[in-house]
């Protein structure tokens, strides 16, 4: 450092007068025993440059500059052009709905009934429903969960019925196999099942043999063996969108044998006249049965 100011001091004061208030400067001249070094002018104003100033560490926080700004800028682009999936609500108020979910599985929502879901799937396939609908879910390590007010409905790939209420959730399996699951607990339904989680306790209950009808929602078939009427007209009332309301108590009692398969509601009730022999009407979505029936 020494030397640097030598260099700098001949540099600057060589040919220059001093002047009277740089006294300093003077005294340093007449008191050095150093003899002024023979110096290369170019030399050494680049020597001394280059130590004020390094173009490579300039280089260097230059590249960290620009790799920070690409950084920032692909982060914002991402966040742009890759947003947050959206959420979709889908409601069937009068009519049954066919959703397929982005993975490709199948919902059938009957007449008042919603699925929630978010437009592209994550590690889990996560839906929200009321009302009842029809699974049919396409297999997948990740598991498909259904939340029904609370509890999960989990299956890998499966087909089943799911109705739910503010007591309990029905579940039929069609196919494949399917778990209830409440604070961590499984409860497994195998294929040919009917399944009942009441709400109050998180108790469930097992039916080996189901109703014959519980998809005639989605499929219009029903298969009537010995049926209590007022149980095949529940049935029946779903599926056409009527009331049915019977003339006296004693109808209530009769019993019916009959198979429908997607047939009109005007077939349907021309057969009930003559199994039963009653006489039907329907006016503003009401069926009145009378007669003395069986």
């Amino acid at each position: 450092m020494a030397n640097d100011l030598k260099v700098y001091n001949y540099l600057n004061y060589k040919e220059q007068p001093f002047e009277k208030e740089d006294g300093f400067v003077e005294f340093l001249f007449q008191h050095s025993n150093m003899d002024a070094p023979e110096v290369n002018e170019d030399a050494a104003w680049n020597a001394l440059n280059k130590k004020v100033y390094n173009p490579n560490k300039a280089f260097t926080w230059m590249k960290i500059a620009a790799a920070v700004a690409v950084l920032a800028v692909l982060t914002l682009s991402v966040y742009l052009y890759n947003p947050e999936p959206s959420q979709i609500h889908v409601a069937s108020n009068t009519e049954k709905l066919s959703v397929t979910f982005p993975d490709g599985s199948l919902g059938v929502l009957n007449v008042g009934s919603s699925f929630t879901y978010l437009e592209e799937f994550g590690d889990e396939r996560n839906v929200s429903f009321t009302g009842e609908a029809y699974f049919d879910i396409q297999k997948s390590e990740k598991p498909f969960i259904i939340d029904v007010n609370g509890v999960n409905v989990k299956v890998l790939g499966t087909a089943f019925n799911l109705v739910t209420t503010e007591k309990d959730v029905k579940l039929y399996v069609d196919r494949g196999l399917v778990a209830f699951e409440k604070d961590g607990d499984l409860t497994e339904v195998p294929a040919g099942m009917e399944a009942i989680f009441n709400r109050s306790d998180a108790s469930v209950q097992f039916n080996n043999i189901p109703s014959e009808n519980i998809m005639s929602w989605r499929n219009g078939v029903f298969k009537f063996d010995k049926t209590p009427l007022s149980k095949a007209l529940n049935e029946l009332s779903e599926y056409y969108d009527v009331e049915f309301r019977l003339s006296t108590e004693k109808l209530e009692s009769c019993r019916i044998s009959a198979t429908f398969n997607r047939q009109p509601l005007a077939e349907v009730l021309e057969t009930l006249g003559t199994i039963l022999n009653v006489k039907t009407t329907l006016k503003d979505n009401t069926v009145k049965i009378s007669g003395q029936g069986c």
